[in-house]
């Protein structure tokens, strides 16, 4: 999608079917729908898959292949952050009309993937032995096998940040549909085929090779986005020097907000692996293995919120109602999965993985509704980010720390873990809460560098 015509003045932009850009009410509800529904169908996949593979494998083998999948994570805040790039300045650039700078900021984004992607899976790929013996894995070949998707992984979040940037929401869940459809398909056929954890690697490997060929086959014409260059009125000063600033800068920026995620995401676990016996480790680890599906649900709704806010304040108009729709959406998304755990939760973990996990309904739900809290102030940070504002990522990561501290002080048992972090996220919450309302003086650091040369940075929400 590409946009004519746009200025400050504002109205939707027209995109290449000559359609409204989605900023409509209708639209962001209809895209954000497609979306919401694409990634449970691909959550409920992969969720699927490691059942099977939990089934099929060897504790060891299990442990194995659940260790490629922890490695591509790791690499996925980096892919996150990409996209969360991409899609902020290209809808900077798209609603100033300067389409030009957008493809060149495509084209420079997706070297920079491709160059950061190879130095990855070199690392992976040549440190194969050594890896193989720190982790005490059976074989060396899986880090090789992932190390093959990893540049294209990277390249797919540029494409998939440009689909979210103009408001793409179909294709973009095309994207994630295609990549769970071939990891559930190739890697669990492989592992039938007998190549074990070689094979749920393949299948994740070329899960991500799948995802980047669907976003490449989304991108329009060369013919049809040179039409669009020539009607519409292109900032001639392309700003280059200052355009590779303020992704470098605005990059520093997403990196807060994503490492706060990912601590607050992730050391819960390797706390109650640490800290518990190990059959109420292995009991904590359902327990956060299905509550962690909120914030990835929820995280949906702030996809489509992210580009429209950038949108929006390119344009010198406030944020703020579509923030308020996508923090009703992420409550109702978290109510419903609190409520849900606490009459069903229990009974169906202990159908699929066991008796032994049949009484984790009133864990479960206490979990999601710590969960809900993180997911809406993760959706007011993220919209901060949108208008290059960082404070409230500060909070994020501040809590993450919180999180931490009151999980090495109360770690005896599941039920303090979860009471802690439902500590911690209602102290994030409310602390976002109050950052969104008070008074922001000035603009953000390097704001000037972050909208670049055509954007109007008088106006911060």
């Amino acid at each position: 999608m590409s946009v004519i015509g746009t200025g400050a003045a504002g109205g939707n932009a027209p995109t290449e079917s000559g359609r409204s850009d989605g900023t409509g009410a209708r639209q962001l509800v209809t895209g954000g729908s497609v979306l919401a529904v694409a990634l449970v169908v691909t959550n409920a996949g992969n969720y699927i898959l490691n059942l099977l593979l939990g089934r099929w494998l060897s504790p060891a083998e299990f442990a194995d292949a659940s260790l490629m999948v922890t490695m591509m994570l790791t690499f996925a805040s980096i892919s996150v952050c990409l996209a969360l790039v991409t899609a902020r300045f290209i809808g900077i650039r798209d609603a100033a009309g300067d389409v030009g700078g957008s493809e060149r900021l495509v084209r420079t984004l997706r070297r920079v993937a491709l160059s950061v992607g190879i130095v990855i899976a070199a690392v992976v790929a040549a440190g194969s032995p050594w890896w193989r013996d720190i982790f005490h894995t059976g074989s060396a070949w899986p880090f090789v096998i992932l190390a093959c998707g990893i540049p294209f992984y990277l390249q797919c979040a540029v494409g998939r940040g440009t689909l979210q940037g103009r408001l793409r929401f179909a294709p973009l869940a095309v994207t994630f549909l295609v990549e769970m459809i071939v990891r559930l398909s190739v890697g669990s056929g492989l592992v039938l085929l007998g190549m074990g954890v070689d094979g749920a690697t393949a299948g994740l490997a070329l899960s991500l090779v799948a995802a980047w060929v669907t976003v490449m086959l989304f991108r329009p014409g060369l013919s049809r986005a040179r039409r669009i260059i020539e009607v519409g009125p292109v900032d001639a000063s392309p700003g280059t020097s200052t355009d590779l600033a303020g992704v470098r800068a605005y990059a520093a920026f997403v990196s807060v907000l994503l490492v706060g995620q990912m601590v607050i995401n992730n050391s819960d676990v390797l706390i109650a692996k640490a800290s518990l016996a190990p059959f109420d480790a292995g009991l904590y680890s359902a327990v956060a293995l299905i509550g962690r599906a909120v914030f990835f649900l929820s995280w949906s709704v702030a996809t489509v919120v992210f580009p429209v806010v950038a949108l929006r304040h390119a344009k010198g108009e406030s944020g703020h109602r579509v923030l308020a729709g996508g923090i009703v959406a992420v409550l109702g998304i978290g109510s419903a999965c609190v409520v849900g755990a606490l009459l069903f939760g229990g009974p169906v973990l202990g159908v699929v993985l066991g008796p032994d996990y049949s009484g984790l309904s009133g864990s479960l739900a206490v979990y999601a509704l710590a969960t809900t809290l993180f997911a809406v102030a993760s959706l007011i940070a993220s919209q901060h980010l949108a208008t290059g504002r960082i404070r409230e990522s500060w909070v994020v990561l501040a809590g993450a720390g919180l999180q931490i501290v009151l999980l090495l002080l109360w770690h005896n048992s599941i039920a303090q873990l979860i009471g802690a972090q439902l500590v911690a996220m209602s102290f994030v919450l409310t602390a976002v809460v109050i950052s969104h309302f008070a008074p922001y003086h000035g603009s953000a650091f390097g704001q000037a560098a972050l909208d670049g040369p055509t954007a109007d940075i008088t106006k911060v929400d």
